[in-house]
């Protein structure tokens, strides 16, 4: 028998009764365990009769045993009985004077349990989300950026100007005197890039082919300690001038591309837009989700115990982990590569998991207010999605997959749904005409 008394949502209090019958039982069923090492002259170790073992020792040896068996008998049936989805070992209180072979006892067990999100507000969420609109200017802006990447580098006869290349042999000096690393032969300066010191490639423009010139520049004060403020001069031989050439726009140039079903500039404009759209769609349907969960956290708090966070932490801290194996480098390096060190990280998938379990909550609560059902027909389809996408059979993937399990992913994504359609922009519309 027990009682249930609810702390807060994500904590409960069960005062759970055990009897005077099931102690009896419970001390029987502790009681190979507990004597499996005793020994009494005439038995072997473990073979003691109960009735000799109590007249010799009594009960008080087995109680510690016995405790523990019946608590894990009745805490279990309290947790069915009251329809609990706990998340961590409870904390049992009991008053072990109050223990003896001829009576029951009393003891409560407080336990973090799954807690159920109060909607407080799942409708009229007002968020603004990007364009999924593509303009003209757009398609032709990846038009010649596909044009850029098929340009090449020809020789030019004329003077260099900024968007050029030059191939030059240089050597810098200070005060007349050459510094070390200031040197080079045939290095190639697309001028205008900004990878030289500050006014250095600008005054290269103008000039051509074969020529012999001088460049004077400041090093910047944040420079190397060396060079950080000085004057130098470098002396320049100019050796060739390229410039790009761009292939022009025409089917020729379409039918190189080799895409599937596009052969004329018209064609390729129209694969183009829509490979943008496509681009813009995605875009705007992870902003939307993006932007949506986070309104819906923010409009209904939800309180999550944190050994629940903890452990869905250590469950995605784990695939990490595993991800880092698969690549054969340490955890802390492949942080590294992510700009992390082992604290941020942890922080970072704790916020994380308290976030998407806060999500789920909510997702659920919806589930439960709209009453989303979902139908054979449906869930019989998902089968065959699965199977298909896993190459088994649909009879492999019912066996694989439980079907409550597939259920519930369906009412998820219709939530997901219902959530789409009554919250972002068009709420704001939908208050102002209230």
């Amino acid at each position: 028998m027990s009682t249930l008394e609810k702390i807060s949502k994500s904590q409960v209090k069960l005062t759970i009764e055990v009897t005077k019958e099931q102690f009896e039982h419970a001390i029987q069923a502790a009681f190979p365990e507990a004597t499996k090492n005793v020994k009494l002259d005439g038995f072997r170790p473990g073979k003691i009769p109960f009735k000799v073992f109590v007249s010799r020792f009594g009960y008080e040896p087995l109680y510690e045993e016995a405790v523990n068996h019946a608590i894990n008998e009745t805490y279990r049936e309290a947790v069915v009985e009251h329809k609990l989805s706990v998340v961590d070992y409870p904390k049992i209180d009991l008053d072990f004077a109050e223990v003896a072979h001829d009576k029951g006892f009393t003891y409560t067990a407080v336990v973090d349990v799954v807690p159920e999100a109060e909607l407080t507000q799942y409708k009229g969420l007002v968020f603004d989300t990007i364009s999924k609109r593509v303009t003209k200017k757009e398609v032709e802006a990846k038009i010649q950026d596909e044009l850029k990447k098929k340009g090449e580098n020809v020789l030019k006869d004329g003077a260099a100007e900024l968007g050029d290349i030059v191939v030059i042999d240089f050597e810098g000096f200070t005060d007349g005197v050459a510094f070390d690393g200031g040197k080079a032969e045939n290095y190639e300066l697309e001028l205008g890039s900004g990878s030289f010191i500050p006014g250095f490639e600008e005054q290269l423009v103008g000039c051509v082919a074969e020529q012999e010139t001088e460049v004077h520049v400041t090093f910047p004060e944040n420079y190397h300690a060396d060079l950080a403020g000085k004057a130098a001069t470098f002396k320049i031989t100019v050796h060739e001038v390229k410039t790009k050439s761009f292939p022009e726009l025409n089917d020729e140039f379409v039918a190189e591309l080799e895409i599937e079903g596009v052969t004329t500039v018209e064609e390729y404009r129209a694969h183009t837009e829509k490979a943008l759209k496509d681009a813009k769609a995605r875009e705007y349907e992870e902003d939307y989700l993006q932007k949506l969960f986070a309104a819906l956290l923010e409009a209904n708090p939800v309180e999550v115990p944190n050994a629940m966070i903890e452990n869905y932490a250590k469950e995605n801290e784990e695939k990490y982990r595993n991800q880092a194996k698969q690549y054969n480098i340490p955890f802390e390096m492949f942080l590294q590569f992510q700009g992390l060190d082992l604290e941020s990280f942890q922080a970072r998938i704790k916020e994380q998991a308290a976030n998407q379990i806060k999500l789920d909550l909510i997702i659920e609560s919806v589930i439960k207010a709209e009453e989303l059902k979902v139908k054979p027909s449906a869930i019989e389809k998902e089968y065959e999605e699965i199977a298909k996408a896993n190459n088994v059979t649909v009879e492999q993937a019912k066996q694989a997959i439980p079907e409550d399990t597939v259920a519930y992913h369906i009412q998820k994504d219709l939530a997901v749904e219902l959530l789409k359609k009554n919250n972002g922009p068009k709420a704001k519309t939908v208050k102002e005409a209230e």
